[in-house]
């Protein structure tokens, strides 16, 4: 019959360490229902970051402030503001103007500026189709819109124009309500 050998004096110093760091746990968080809520939220702060970056590892998913060495728009480098009275004379004194209206196709259909043509930033590999990349080229200039003033969406797109070779696209400040606001003329269903 074989005896246990005796603990050897790094397994018992190891032992030891387990237990004081098991004290020093229970110390500060005393509560057995709270040590559990500890380390569930350990748990989903780890598997929501593993779940971003397999998110990231996708092709053609990068998100805009992660991954591919991607920056932060600039407005003057990747975009400019313009007000919707700026707008409205270069839409009705220029030739070639582009509206892109980033909001819900619901939303387009409920109203919009007169020629816009709506475009989705999620979907955005699918609608920056050649064709009309070779339009946005050759159009006088660029105004993208949004919902409200609220730009980020907007600033994205403009800045992703601008890498694909466009000359930097003009962002609406106030979006579809700063226009209507304005008293500016609507398409679409909204008067």
């Amino acid at each position: 019959m074989a005896s246990n050998p005796a603990p050897t004096s790094t397994a018992r110093a190891t032992n030891k360490s387990r237990r004081r760091l098991r004290r020093a746990i229970a110390r500060m968080v005393p509560c057995l229902a709270m040590r559990g809520l500890v380390r569930d939220t350990v748990l989903l702060v780890v598997v929501t970051m593993l779940l971003g970056t397999a998110a990231n590892l996708v092709p053609g998913r990068q998100l805009a402030w992660w991954g591919k060495g991607h920056e932060p728009p600039q407005a003057g480098a990747d975009f400019n503001f313009l007000d919707p009275g700026s707008a409205d004379a270069m839409r009705t004194s220029l030739p070639g103007i582009v509206f892109l209206d980033t909001r819900s196709a619901t939303d387009f259909a409920a109203g919009h500026v007169p020629g816009a043509e709506r475009i989705s930033y999620t979907d955005l590999q699918a609608e920056l189709s050649p064709q009309r990349l070779g339009r946005l080229r050759s159009a006088g200039a660029i105004i993208i819109y949004g919902a409200s003033e609220e730009t980020d969406v907007e600033q994205l797109l403009a800045q992703e124009l601008h890498r694909r070779g466009l000359a930097p696209p003009y962002v609406l400040i106030g979006g579809f309500l700063g226009w209507q606001g304005s008293g500016l003329p609507v398409g679409g269903g909204a008067r």
